[in-house]
């Protein structure tokens, strides 16, 4: 849960987050869904395909938009966006990986318009708004009775 507002407040300020942040979310992460008996191995190739089909259309549709190739880590998507969602990849089922995907895309989306005054950069700090959003996510599971989304 440090980690994740480590990496709320690293990418606000700076639009950048530590590699060790995701790094070691992703072996807690492991460790923690080891100890409960998942198969961590499956989870992680199930999301990841996700998230890697995912931007594979969204680079593909943005570059045949322009009518060339664009890098979508200088466009559109931060390495620090990368290795966040790549990271979390042990935390959720599949279905719940992708519910998590889009809700955290909207929510970045709100608070980027709601803090449209504090915030001087036009690039989103997504991995911030994501990590904020999944940090409300894992304290509902843990002190609300609705149904969990993580595996935590």
């Amino acid at each position: 849960m440090l980690c994740l507002i480590v990496i709320f407040i690293q990418d606000w300020k700076y639009r950048k987050i530590h590699i060790v942040l995701p790094i070691l979310i992703f072996s807690l992460s492991i460790l923690i869904i080891s100890i409960k008996n998942y198969d961590w191995v499956k989870i992680i190739a199930f999301n990841l395909s996700f998230f890697l089909i995912t931007l594979s259309i969204l680079t593909t549709y943005m570059s045949l938009k322009s009518k060339k190739f664009l890098n979508p880590f200088q466009h559109y998507f931060g390495l620090g966006d990368l290795l966040f969602y790549a990271a979390i990849t042990p935390l959720f089922l599949l279905k719940n990986y992708i519910l998590f995907f889009i809700l955290s895309m909207i929510f970045a989306i709100l608070l980027q318009f709601g803090l449209k005054k504090f915030i001087k950069e036009e690039t989103v700090p997504l991995a911030g708004f994501s990590s904020l959003f999944l940090f409300i996510m894992l304290l509902k599971d843990h002190y609300l009775f609705f149904q969990k989304i993580t595996l935590l």
